[in-house]
């Protein structure tokens, strides 16, 4: 498959597949494999499971099989003198040093180079679990790939890295904050634009203090560089703050959304349930194929980055977004409703139960999904009125006066994952009851060296056509095999 427009096409299929990483792949918790990158274990299985479900056209796209990741948190440990940064190993608080992992965007190697040489020369102290001491815990490199004075076909060679230190104190004010200040100046002084190796695209600092497993804190203050942070996915201008949810394979990611841009139909209106910033929601907006885009996500940090991303939007798109802050496993009936197509991108756990339920039953029959609806009380909705709240729209883009049908439901279901088996047990749940039938299916490499795969699977509603269309089908094959046995 080729590559979306602006970006580096893949390595040839013919090419050797890279070893992944110069450290020991069992060591580092990153990798599972080395080898045959372009072939994660579980594709035969993957592709098996499709074919069993009648998906005959099932593709796989294997991207960049090294230097793909794009975004990294990573471990500070060690010593001043001797910093290492990087991964866990498996099971253990051990940190592996993984300094020319070839996974990384080189960027992301250069800047982890920059910052170990700041870290010795000023003295800074990587964290220490035990003890809870220390001043540096975690980094969080992000690469971007946006810049607009260049040519595209060295955007992705020459891209710049967001550095985000998480730094062992509350906020700003505390005793050792003249030392975050210092690597600050460090490292845009020796990696911005002013000097010889310009890598560094801006730094923030994040506070914590917690003894849990918890990377961030809740407090974010910029300190250097740009403050806003682009990217360009499915023709959109795209911002993304550094405690928004991001792709780490940007290349892979841009892929499956051309991809999926392609199901919706002309003239849908689209709700997409696990939203994050907005992204897809955004670029569907942008192909001028939807009349709306609903856009609902519970983590309310990501408001700031679909706002500054909409404000980029044409103004003729004849389209209008909302974005809602609110859990979508929460009476996900109301968010399906007057929507064409559904979009679900849940955590790797798969669909909440109750949002499996809920398209079961439009699946099932209309009306009893709107019966369900309708069977909340006002005095139920009094007692929550948060849930009120989210559905007036946080944000609202474009003055297309569009009222929704409560006869419309989705007719269309796209489905991302990015856990495997969470998906086959949500898949049987919504094929079973006869609710939705499989349309379609790819796969993408999000993640070379690893047993994990990014799924895009597309189901319609069943009706009785469709049922009729699917016994001929299958009669067809039946027929088919008996004249080739014999």
């Amino acid at each position: 498959m080729p590559p979306p427009a602006g970006l580096l096409p893949w390595p040839s299929p013919t090419a050797p597949a890279p070893r992944l990483t110069t450290t020991d792949p069992i060591a580092c918790s990153g990798c599972t494999h080395e080898f045959d990158l372009e072939k994660p274990p579980v594709l035969e299985e993957v592709s098996d499971f499709f074919k069993g479900h009648g998906i005959e056209d099932f593709t796989f796209s294997r991207g960049r099989l090294s230097e793909w990741r794009c975004r990294a948190k990573l471990a500070v440990r060690g010593t001043s003198e001797s910093p290492l940064i990087g991964l866990y190993q498996e099971g253990t608080h051990i940190v592996q040093d993984i300094p020319e992992c070839r996974a990384h965007h080189p960027s992301i190697n250069a800047a982890i180079k920059l910052l170990k040489q700041g870290i010795s020369e000023l003295n800074v102290q990587p964290f220490d679990e035990d003890a809870g001491t220390g001043e540096l815990r975690y980094v969080q490199m992000t690469v971007t790939t946006y810049n607009t004075s260049i040519p595209v076909a060295q955007r992705y060679d020459q891209a710049r890295v967001q550095v985000s230190l998480v730094w062992n104190s509350r906020d700003e004010r505390s005793k050792n904050s003249e030392k975050l200040n210092l690597l600050q100046e460090f490292l845009w002084t020796n990696g911005g634009p002013r000097s010889n190796l310009h890598v560094i695209h801006s730094i923030w600092a994040n506070f914590q203090t917690s003894t849990s497993n918890i990377i961030f804190g809740h407090k974010w203050r910029h300190i250097g560089g740009e403050a806003d942070l682009w990217e360009h996915f499915g023709g959109v201008d795209i911002s993304l703050d550094p405690y928004s949810f991001g792709q780490a394979n940007t290349l892979s990611f841009n892929s499956l959304l051309h991809k999926l841009i392609k199901y919706v139909p002309r003239g849908s209106t689209v709700v997409d349930l696990y939203s994050g910033a907005g992204v897809i929601g955004l670029a569907l907006a942008a192909s001028r194929k939807c009349r709306s885009v609903k856009c609902v996500e519970i983590n309310k940090m990501s408001k700031l980055s679909f706002e500054k991303s909409a404000s980029r939007l044409p103004t003729n798109l004849g389209c209008t977004i909302t974005w809602h802050n609110t859990d979508a496993s929460v009476e996900p009936i109301h968010w399906l409703e007057g929507s064409s197509v559904a979009i679900v991108d849940p955590p790797r756990k798969g669909l909440h139960p109750s949002v499996i339920n809920a398209l079961q039953r439009v699946g099932l029959s209309e009306r009893k999904a709107y019966k369900a609806k309708s069977s909340l009380t006002k005095i139920k909705d009094e007692k929550r009125p948060w849930i009120l709240r989210a559905r007036e729209p946080a944000v609202h883009v474009d003055s297309t006066i569009m009222e929704e049908s409560s006869e419309t439901w989705p007719e269309t279901l796209i489905y991302i994952s990015c856990g495997w088996e969470s998906f086959k047990k949500d898949c049987k749940s919504l094929i079973s009851h006869e609710a939705w039938y499989l349309e379609n299916a790819h796969a993408f490499n999000f993640f070379p060296g690893t047993d994990s795969i990014e799924v895009l699977a597309i189901f319609r509603r069943e009706s009785g056509t469709t049922q009729k269309k699917k016994k001929l089908k299958m009669k067809t094959k039946t027929k088919t095999k008996k004249k080739k046995s014999k």
